[in-house]
C-alpha cells in the first residue's frame, strides 16, 4: 500500500478558500477518475507547522492505480479546480511525496 500525499502551502489567511476548492475537486476525483479506488485524508497545520500548510493525502494498493489516478487528471471537467486554487498556492511550495506503508 501507498500513501501518496499531495502538501501545499496557500497565502495567509485563505485556508477555507483552499480546502473548500479542495473537498470540491476532491468530490470530483472520486466521482469520474481512478482516484475513487483510494481513500482519501486532508490534514492541515496545527502545532509546529502552519495552519497554511495542506496535505492531501490518498492511500493506494499500488503505485499504478496512483498513476491511473493522475493520468485522469486529464479529463476536462479538473480544469477549473487547478485553475481555482492556483490563486491561493504559494508558487512552489505544492509536490507530491510517496510514502510506502509496511504495516
Amino acid at each position: 500500500m501507498y500513501n501518496c500525499v499531495w502538501s501545499l502551502t496557500i497565502l495567509f489567511g485563505k485556508q477555507k478558500e483552499a480546502l473548500d476548492i479542495i473537498k470540491a475537486w476532491g468530490a470530483e476525483k472520486f466521482r469520474s477518475s481512478h482516484f475513487k479506488v483510494s481513500t482519501n485524508r486532508l490534514c492541515v497545520g496545527h502545532i509546529g507547522e502552519s495552519p497554511s500548510h495542506i496535505l492531501d493525502e490518498y492511500l493506494f494498493d499500488s503505485l499504478s492505480d496512483f498513476e491511473k489516478a493522475l493520468d485522469d487528471m486529464r479529463q476536462p471537467q479538473f480544469k477549473q479546480f487547478s485553475d481555482a486554487i492556483a490563486p491561493y498556492i504559494v508558487p512552489g511550495s505544492q509536490k507530491w511525496t510517496i510514502y510506502r506503508m509496511i504495516n
